[in-house]
């Protein structure tokens, strides 16, 4: 799949820009203007269950066990 030949690589580069603009409200600010705090906020957790925790040290290795 090509997204550039859509047209959509430019769209979704663009709005990566566009995060970085202090003045536009981020994923977070639009999913509590949509649902509420609380919701949003029971919305990430339940989304997010389950994926490693980032320690303040950084992301360490993992042990694999493989059969």
């Amino acid at each position: 799949m090509n997204a550039v030949r859509r047209g959509r690589g430019n769209a979704l580069l663009l709005a990566h820009c566009a995060s970085f603009d202090p003045d536009v409200e981020t994923a977070q600010e639009r999913l509590e203007d949509a649902l509420g705090p609380e919701l949003a906020r029971q919305l990430v957790r339940a989304l997010s269950a389950g994926a490693p925790s980032r320690p303040e040290e950084g992301l360490r290795p993992r042990p694999v066990f493989a059969a």
